[in-house]
């Protein structure tokens, strides 16, 4: 009995054991018991009585199990695909997700496919057995996070109609009380650059001007104060572009926050995004929609400067021909530096707005060229692409799925049959492989083969089993991919067939159906050929249209 629990024990070493920790402020709720600290000692302690070799540990704090972009999970997935780990370990299986969706894919695809396994110790998950009731703690999982979000959200809300502040870090210009973490109070060192904005936006300045003054004064942004306090490590692209320069520079949109947040006059705004389960932020609410405690706390502006100064905001925002505000922000691109195109009116009298290089406005064209396109130009040139899609899609559903497969260059029926022959092919030669190395390894332990015999023998099967491994990883890809990519052609055929007959366009609609737009310029003898790219969401390739002027 004992020479074949040290041979179980010999075995078990081999593998290389992958613990992950998780812990979320939600499930604070649970108590000591779920700290990171627990998690890994009770983890090490398994592996250690059951014989495993700990290749590493990963561990994600603060971090909820409904979401995938967890750095320690990235990196133990990165690992994994290395093939630097045979076996993932966790508390429970809530500890690797809280996403149903997300389990299955682990289970039933990512750890297969780079032969993982993977075990939950205290709920016996193990994917080395066969175990039905998976799926149903995935879905258990999902629902009591659910719950739980349902209980922390009432908790801010109730925070909010207090006038308690729940962010994590306060307005530039405050700080929180050393007394009350969910009360402001004024910073001494940053209020007076809060109340000079201000003072400069109400006598007339644009946040450009203002920006340049704070350059000018070489006033740190933010960002450099919260790393002074100790607030926050973040270093912005200004500061790795141009060093200690950097520092004074600040971003349009940092200056337009402060102005517009009504936190200086002693307001406490919260609930101002939405929010979705599983899907996080998904834009943000009216301010009719926030939930507003004025006069709590010390107001760093005056009533009336603030009021004054939201009245010049709004006067310098003028609507489009109609009536719009930005609904393309965010989405055009410059194709030459990758820059956001930046909206202005070229002439007021005429009402004449353009969108522009952010580049070249910034820095001349030494950096970039103006790339200048009309408004009303690229809005009728989306309309139109809009509505032909839609037509065409309506008109010929078939031929649209075809071109749309050869956009893609999507492999043929037949040649997707061949790939999935040859898969079959090569998996079944794997599961001979893993029956040849298990016989060899029992072999070697009862003696029936000497040592030098087992390392040549394994050291061939492996290879072997490698090389195949690589295959079939590529032609398991190559199917995946053409499987997503007939699976998006069909929902864009699906989205763009309801806007045959859109009479206008609206920033949900675009956002929904357009996943940049990237505007090309070209100087050709002296005149100006613009080339609109639109790029739709579930597409792989860009339609283009080219505007001469």
């Amino acid at each position: 009995m004992d020479s074949n629990f040290a041979a179980l024990q010999q075995l078990h070493s081999n593998f290389r054991v992958a613990i992950y920790c998780r812990l979320s402020k939600d499930d604070n709720l649970d108590g000591e018991s779920a700290s990171i600290h627990n998690q890994r000692d009770m983890l090490e302690t398994w592996c250690q009585e059951h014989g495993y070799t700990v290749a590493g540990v990963y561990a994600d704090d603060g971090y909820s199990g409904l979401y995938m972009d967890r750095p320690d999970f990235q990196r133990m997935l990165a690992d994994c695909k290395q093939g630097k780990i045979d076996i993932v370990v966790t508390k429970d299986m809530s500890r690797l997700t809280r996403n149903s969706t997300h389990s299955g894919q682990l289970r039933d695809e990512f750890f297969p496919k780079h032969h993982i396994r993977y075990i939950g110790v205290t709920d016996g998950v193990d994917t080395g057995k066969d175990d039905d009731l998976i799926a149903f703690r995935s879905v258990f999982n999902e629902i009591y996070s659910k719950d739980i979000g349902k209980k922390v959200h009432s908790s801010y809300v109730i925070k909010a109609k207090k006038g308690k502040f729940t962010g994590c870090i306060a307005p530039f210009g405050y700080m929180k009380s050393p007394e009350d973490k969910n009360f402001l109070i004024p910073d001494k060192d940053t209020a007076w650059i809060v109340q000079k904005i201000f003072s400069w936006a109400a006598e007339g300045h644009g946040t450009n001007w203002i920006r340049r003054r704070l350059e000018d004064e070489k006033i740190p942004a933010p960002c450099w104060w919260n790393r002074k306090k100790g607030l926050r490590n973040h270093v912005t692209k200004w500061e790795k572009e141009y060093g200690e320069k950097g520092i004074y520079m600040w971003d349009f949109s940092t200056i337009k926050q402060i102005l517009a947040n009504p936190v200086y006059i002693g307001t406490i705004a919260s609930q101002k995004a939405d929010y979705r389960f599983k899907v996080g932020w998904i834009g943000d609410k009216k301010p009719e929609e926030w939930i507003q405690v004025e006069n709590v706390h010390e107001p760093l502006v005056d009533m009336d400067t603030y009021n004054l100064v939201q009245e010049k905001v709004k006067m310098r925002k003028r609507p489009d021909a109609w009536g719009n505000y930005g609904i393309f922000a965010g989405l055009v691109k410059c194709g030459e530096c990758g820059s956001t195109m930046n909206q202005r009116v070229a002439n007021a009298k005429a009402k004449t707005r353009i969108l522009t290089c952010a580049k070249y406005n910034r820095y001349g064209v030494a950096h970039c060229s103006q790339h200048r396109l009309e408004l009303d130009t690229l809005y009728q040139i989306v309309l139109e692409q809009i509505r032909s899609c839609a037509a065409l899609a309506l008109a010929d559903e078939t031929k649209v799925m075809e071109e749309l497969r050869k956009s893609c260059q999507c492999d043929s029926e037949e040649e997707s049959r061949r790939i999935k022959e040859k898969l079959s092919e090569g998996e079944c030669r794997l599961s001979e492989l893993d029956i040849l190395i298990s016989k060899l390894y029992e072999d070697w332990v009862a003696g029936r083969i000497n040592e030098t015999n087992f390392t040549r023998m394994m050291e061939k099967a492996q290879t072997e089993q490698e090389t195949l491994q690589k295959k079939a990883d590529t032609m398991r890809e190559r199917l995946n991919g053409a499987a997503k990519e007939q699976e998006d052609n069909s929902k864009w055929l699906s989205l763009i067939r309801q806007y045959a007959d859109i009479k206008e366009l609206d920033r949900e609609m675009l956002h929904l159906l357009i996943k940049e737009i990237v505007v090309h310029e070209d100087m050709a003898e002296r005149k100006r050929n613009t080339t609109v790219e639109i790029h739709f969401n579930f597409m792989k390739q860009g339609s283009q249209l080219t505007v001469k002027s």
